[in-house]
């Protein structure tokens, strides 16, 4: 049951499903915005997000910066 695997995901790892995927993928997208040259959209599609104004906003969301401006920091 759906609803069971995700009340006991969250109860053993304190967030949701979801939330834990998207926290994958941008630590994926962290690292290859650190460590290769692809370009944004490139990275949204590695990262499983298909549209990369999406990927650009949740990221924004979760680090507080954009995908660009996290590159150029580092």
């Amino acid at each position: 049951n759906k609803f069971y695997l995700t009340r006991v995901f969250k109860e053993q790892f304190g967030l949701s499903v979801t939330n834990y995927l998207t926290q994958l993928r941008i630590t994926q997208a962290k690292r290859l915005l650190r460590f290769s040259d692809k370009n944004i959209e490139t990275i949204a599609q590695e990262c499983g997000m298909s549209d990369a104004n999406y990927f650009s906003r949740i990221f924004k969301k979760v680090e507080g910066t954009t995908p660009g401006q996290y590159r150029r920091q580092w």
